[in-house]
């Protein structure tokens, strides 16, 4: 190749740059016209109402107002309480003054947040801004008083406690609260309305109830650069980049669409009504959307359930197309989808396992109301003098009425309460015909504090008490500490910007260490102080935690009862002595950034070195993905407060992994990790086999045009793609999507679900794959858990396999290997000469570059929005953690920067 001289560079030609020029003048004009269509979607207003402005929906808060005022504490920060009122103020004066709308009282001392609101939009965020705050003592230049934002939260149920507090340093000057109400949702078409999501499995008389899956938002990519956002039995919750079309359940956010009223599009409406098809549980979304393939029909989405009992973070994924190309479809593996559970128990959609069999065992209870004598058992038959198979019944007189037949199969109501419904009892009349009766039991929780302290004889706070018996309906509710569930929520929200702009794929994600929660053991903490700390902490002392719930309990560990955080004095032989209580889990889980996070347990013991304070416990959790789970270590300690910080991966954002078509390599291009499919123990070259109709069906993983990504939360690796099977479906084609999990054990299970689209979900558990997910030691496998279909049939083919953990032939670590990280060093860039002289070109050129200039500054200068893009352009950012698009997912790279800490300037972050 020859090099070019000083004079070809001299002698451009331009007739090819003027294009460029004019194309880069039309880019940047579309993009600052794109930007204005964003401007739309943020404002603010002095009413307590607003109207979106992609559907013309409106929201109005006056309902929010309250006679008194809303009250809320941090436990935290020496339960500082706040009071506040919305669309109005406080009816009582803060620190003497009166028209106060918002106050602190803090240490005894009132300190006035706010004097009125105003109520903002922001990409669908709404939220309220408390102006007027008095000064405080810590501000900025910037914001020298006191603020409070009341963040809305939508939620489509009424729940106890909808209102939050967002933790915060003692010498805070902002604060946030987050209020969860349906008043921050689009409005739910009428024949949309439902308050269950359950249906009944005619083969194994169980019911499959999906109702606490509505509970959050999920996300997941079309593995095209767009996000499809789902909510399961409700529509999306509405919120910041959450704006799907009202009633829709599956929309697709396309964050490259510049007209906002297309950036969301329906992809199916809301649907309540879960079927069992051929033993497969699914949903059937229709939209009111035409295809783009096919404008003649509509969208339609199908999402397929499947079993898995011991997973964390349950969440769908894209599956694939339909024959046809207006059929999507998307496979969710939930302990909900499960129906061989023991009787009288059920899974959270958190996972977390309630067992209320023990009262299944108790004599049914006596109970009298308005002269009636009532007989209810829970989860088994009443006895006399009910019926045979009834579960609760009263007699009056000589004769007796039944009110249900008993079942063991509990459910959830639409704010996450458990329940029990006898169904089909006698007869009874009503002004527009007659029903028959039916018992509801609610359950509710008797003493959260002592879950784990809970037992069938400790029946002092277990009473069931009649609420109302009318509408041919007896409901009772029934007090107990089996029904407590863990008392903080071990998830958070945060909304992440993937670009510098906000027009990427941005919108909130879940910050999830669920899987961190141990039901069978405690962790043990290193020691790693400074030099100057480690005199406060005996060679002899042990630090045990859990993660968002107390120690589990073990024999001599005798930190009191609840406690999540305990310290112990270790005699010679090893056993626990001398216990303190270094905190209880009292504050949910607080967000830093994506890949940070806080968790705080209070109201320890007294400190051994000022009795007046107590011991607390703050542990700080970093993502990286070489961690594993990682460990907690101890960082520090200051005024008995106990600082550490623990490395996992399980938070960390999705990775998208490569597949080399060639060798059959899976490669983690950031850790340096490889993992060869055709060494696999659970392959024969690359290939798995799964049974299809009775027929034996290869797959072979390797070859072009495969999607893999990282799933730390639930252990992973996905891998997505489209197999050639004749007789499968119209096409003869198979989507195909293999969960790779890491495991003590080695186990095969398989399900093909057949409609006009094969859709396989096969699942490998291995100890091969854990090494690739830098986790040294296999998970261990709880004794609930596993894996199994939701039913069986000629659609849906089912096969398991065990093994033990070292299959023979093969070593479990063959199919790994580990390549150091080498930087790439490109060539340099070669300079470019520059002729003495000027020609017309050169003038040309410069007068259409003065053009180009002017012309854009002209754009900006007149708009205070575009403005504020351009100095973010030159601005570099200084919070703790950036996010970059990696080649065609919406990863988040990780980018912390070293000792990044949440301050008063980063407040901004949480809205």
């Amino acid at each position: 190749m020859r090099c070019s001289s000083a004079k070809d560079f001299s002698t451009p030609n331009w007739a090819n740059i003027i294009p460029v020029l004019w194309f880069l003048l039309s880019f940047f004009c579309s993009r600052g016209f794109a930007a204005d269509a964003a401007d739309q979607l943020e404002f603010s207003t002095q009413e307590c109402k607003l109207k979106e402005p992609i559907y013309g929906s409106s929201f109005d808060f006056n309902g929010l107002r309250s006679d008194l005022a809303h009250v809320i504490e941090s436990p935290s920060n020496g339960n500082d309480k706040f009071d506040f009122n919305i669309c109005g103020n406080l009816t009582k004066p803060c620190n003497g003054e009166s028209n106060v709308a918002a106050c602190l009282i803090k240490d005894g001392k009132e300190y006035i947040l706010g004097r009125q609101h105003e109520l903002h939009y922001k990409h669908g965020k709404m939220y309220f801004k408390y102006n007027g705050g008095a000064k405080c003592e810590n501000g900025t230049k910037e914001n020298p008083n006191y603020r409070l934002h009341v963040i809305l939260s939508c939620d489509y149920t009424v729940d106890a406690q909808p209102i939050h507090i967002t933790p915060y340093s003692n010498d805070a000057c902002s604060f946030y609260i987050t209020y969860e109400t349906p008043l921050a949702c689009l409005s739910i078409p009428d024949a949309q309305q439902s308050n269950s999501c359950s249906v009944r499995d005619t083969k194994s008389n169980g019911i499959f109830d999906l109702m606490p899956l509505s509970d959050n938002n999920y996300r997941t990519s079309n593995r095209q650069n767009a996000v499809f956002l789902i909510n399961v039995c409700k529509p999306v919750l509405y919120g910041e980049n959450s704006m799907c079309p009202p009633g829709s359940s599956i929309c697709l956010y396309d964050p490259k669409e510049s007209d906002i009223k297309k950036r969301f599009t329906n992809f199916g409406n809301s649907q309540s009504r879960p079927v069992v098809e051929n033993g497969q549980l699914l949903l059937r979304h229709e939209s009111p959307t035409p295809c783009a393939h096919n404008s003649s029909v509509n969208y339609t989405s199908v999402i397929y359930f499947s079993c898995e009992k011991d997973i964390r973070n349950a969440h769908p994924e894209f599956s694939g197309l339909g024959a046809d190309s207006c059929t999507y479809l998307f496979n969710f593996v939930t302990p909900l989808a499960c129906n061989d559970l023991k009787p009288c128990t059920a899974f959270t959609s958190t996972n977390e396992f309630l067992d209320l069999s023990a009262l299944s065992t108790k004599p049914a209870h006596t109970l009298n109301k308005d002269g009636r004598n009532y007989t209810v058992a829970v989860c088994s038959n009443a006895g006399d003098p009910c019926q045979e198979n009834g579960g609760a019944c009263y007699k009056q007189n000589s004769t007796t009425i039944s009110l249900g037949n008993s079942n063991s199969q509990l459910r959830f109501n639409q704010s996450g309460s458990l329940y029990l419904l006898y169904e089909n009892g006698a007869e009874c009349p009503t002004p527009t015909g007659n029903k028959r009766w039916s018992t509801k039991i609610e359950f509710v929780c008797a003493n959260n504090a002592t879950k784990d302290n809970a037992s069938a004889g400790n029946t002092g706070t277990e009473a069931p008490k009649i609420i109302e018996d009318s509408n041919c309906q007896l409901l009772i509710q029934y007090q107990t500490p089996l029904a407590c569930r863990e008392p903080i929520r071990c998830q958070a929200t945060i909304y992440v910007d993937h670009t510098s702009n906000g027009l990427g794929s941005s919108g909130d994600e879940l910050i999830d260490l669920t899987p961190l929660i141990s039901a069978s053991d405690n962790y043990e903490a290193r020691v790693e102080l400074p030099a100057s700390m480690e005199h406060l902490v005996p060679k002899t002392t042990k630090f045990f935690l859990n993660v968002c719930r107390p120690l589990v309990p073990k024999y001599q560990l005798g930190c009191a009862g609840g406690s999540a955080a305990c310290m112990a004095k270790v005699a010679a032989n090893g056993a626990p002595e001398e216990e303190r209580s270094m905190g209880f889990p009292l504050v949910s889980l607080s967000r830093r950034n994506r890949t940070s996070a806080e968790l705080l347990y209070v109201k320890g013991d007294p400190c051994p070195t000022d009795n007046k304070t107590e011991l607390s416990t703050r542990i700080l959790f970093n993502c990286n993905m070489r961690a594993g789970r990682g460990q907690p270590v101890l960082r520090s300690i200051e005024d008995c407060a106990y600082d550490f910080e623990w490395e996992t991966n399980v938070f960390c954002p999705p990775h998208e992994c490569t597949i080399n078509a060639e060798t059959c390599d899976l490669v983690h291009d950031e850790l340096g990790q490889h993992f060869n499919f055709k060494s696999a123990p659970f392959t024969k070259d690359g290939k798995i086999e799964v049974v299809y109709n009775a027929t034996k069906m290869s797959v072979n993983i390797c070859g072009e045009h495969r999607k893999a990504m990282t799933d730390y939360s639930q252990a992973l690796v996905n891998i997505f793609f489209r197999h050639e099977s004749p007789n499968c479906g119209k096409e003869g084609t198979m989507n195909v999507q293999i969960r790779l999990i890491c495991s003590n054990q080695t186990e095969t299970s398989s399900t093909i679900s057949s409609d006009q689209q094969c859709n396989l979900l096969y699942v490998q558990r291995t100890p091969s794959i854990c090494q690739f997910l830098s986790l040294g030691e296999p998970q261990h496998d709880p004794t609930n858990g596993g894996s199994g279909s939701s039913g069986t049939s000629t659609s849906t083919s089912t096969t398991t396999s065990t093994t033990t953990v070292k299959p023979a032939g093969k070593p479990t670590k063959a199919a790994t290997s580990t390549t150091p990280s080498t930087p790439t060093t490109g060539a340099d860039p070669a300079a470019t000469p520059i002729g003495p002289s000027a020609s017309v070109g050169r003038i040309l050129a410069a007068i259409l570059s003065v053009t180009f200039v002017v012309t854009c500054l002209g754009m900006f200068a007149f708009s205070p929005a575009r403005r504020q893009r351009v100095r973010r352009f030159f601005r570099r950012s200084n919070s703790a953690v950036r996010y970059s698009r990696v080649q065609s997912n919406e990863e988040a790279n990780l980018l912390l920067e070293p000792n990044g800490e949440f301050t008063e300037s980063d407040d901004d972050m949480l809205l």
